[in-house]
């Protein structure tokens, strides 16, 4: 997740708060849903 994100950022530290931000929003996400996490989980669209 951080390479891509790193390669257009201006610096690192951009690049890093960034990827910060975007798993903090995964994990609200997750929380405010109420299900479990499943490393295992595939979303399959269909």
């Amino acid at each position: 997740m951080y390479q891509p994100i790193s390669a257009k950022a201006q610096s690192k530290k951009l690049a890093l708060i960034a990827v910060s931000n975007k798993l903090l929003k995964q994990a609200f996400a997750i929380a405010k849903s109420g299900i479990t996490y499943d490393e295992n989980y595939v979303d399959r669209l269909t």
